[in-house]
């Protein structure tokens, strides 16, 4: 069904045909289209069809474009398929093992594509898993245009997960370096006290009468305003300062020394990695390589950091 999802967005994109919000069709968009019962005139609340009083399903008053029928046969492929793995030739294959939540791959989904595009945009779209036969290494690689990507972008997988994790590791050492010199007190209690004794005295002339209703509302909000901000950057330190206490007690000589070695001689699992990946990074821009050789530039990965 993949197979034949990707032929009708070509062709769809080929012909200009756009979606309701005027964009390009992707298999993604395809499927929730045809998952939507509102396909058959049917509608969906919280995952169930919604029924009346006699628990017959409610008709909704526009022109459904399939049956019931037809849309009940066409959730059913899509639902039997959920929790197996899919084969190039969409066969369903061995059921997911329970965890299978969990990525195989160090970088799944944090890897973004940095191509620029006809209109000058970047691609952005997050870069999958391929193998080829006979080649042992995996490859990140840009989704295809029917599937929302450009398709042209493709990187050596082993390679890359060294380059991120060893610049994640130096990180956790750094951090771990200057955690502790890092500002132990907020600083602003003193400010966010006075806003805050400002406003009740504000609203205690207020309610004995001596200032009139357009000073109070003019001033007030601002006031709040104020004090909403102070809160939001108190808790946003504290939860700073936690963080960098975490990184100060942190045995990041044991980090690396782990994530190096296999998950059964004590290694971390991918999972874990990933956590701290997750951690340290938004994501990691990876840009075109020239043409010529291919090898290896760790200056086409751009980590965008996460700031305390």
């Amino acid at each position: 069904m993949r197979a034949a999802r990707c032929t009708i967005v070509r062709e769809w994109q080929e012909a200009g045909i756009k979606t309701s919000l005027g964009n390009e069709w992707t298999t993604r968009s395809l499927k929730v289209m045809l998952c939507n019962p509102r396909m058959c005139g049917l509608r969906e609340l919280d995952g169930e069809l919604v029924r009346d009083m006699d628990d017959e399903l409610v008709r909704g008053q526009w022109k459904p474009i399939i049956t019931v029928e037809e849309w009940t046969a066409i959730r059913t492929i899509f639902d039997s398929r959920k929790g197996y793995f899919i084969g190039r030739d969409m066969k369903i294959m061995k059921p997911h093992q329970p965890d299978y939540r969990d990525h195989s791959y160090l970088l799944s989904g944090i890897l973004r594509c940095g191509r620029t595009q006809p209109d000058g945009k970047p691609c952005n779209t997050p870069l999958r898993v391929t193998r080829k036969k006979g080649v042992k290494h995996h490859s990140y690689a840009c989704l295809s245009k029917a599937e929302g990507g450009c398709g042209r972008l493709s990187r050596r997988g082993d390679l890359v997960d060294e380059y991120v994790s060893e610049a994640v590791l130096a990180k956790l050492e750094e951090a771990a370096f200057t955690a502790s010199a890092g500002q132990v007190e907020w600083g602003k209690e003193d400010q966010l006290k006075d806003v805050v004794s400002r406003l009740d005295e504000l609203t205690a002339q207020w309610n004995a009468g001596n200032i009139t209703n357009n000073f109070f509302f003019k001033l007030a909000p601002g006031l709040e305003k104020e004090i909403a901000r102070l809160r939001a950057e108190s808790a946003n330190f504290a939860g700073s300062a936690k963080v960098r206490q975490a990184r100060a007690g942190a045995d990041v000589a044991d980090i690396r020394r782990r994530w190096n070695l296999p998950e059964k001689e004590g290694g971390f699992p991918i999972s874990r990695k990933r956590a701290y990946i997750r951690e340290a990074l938004h994501t990691v821009i990876v840009y075109p390589a020239s043409k010529g050789p291919k090898t290896f530039n760790p200056d086409l990965l751009y980590p965008v950091w996460r700031e305390d």
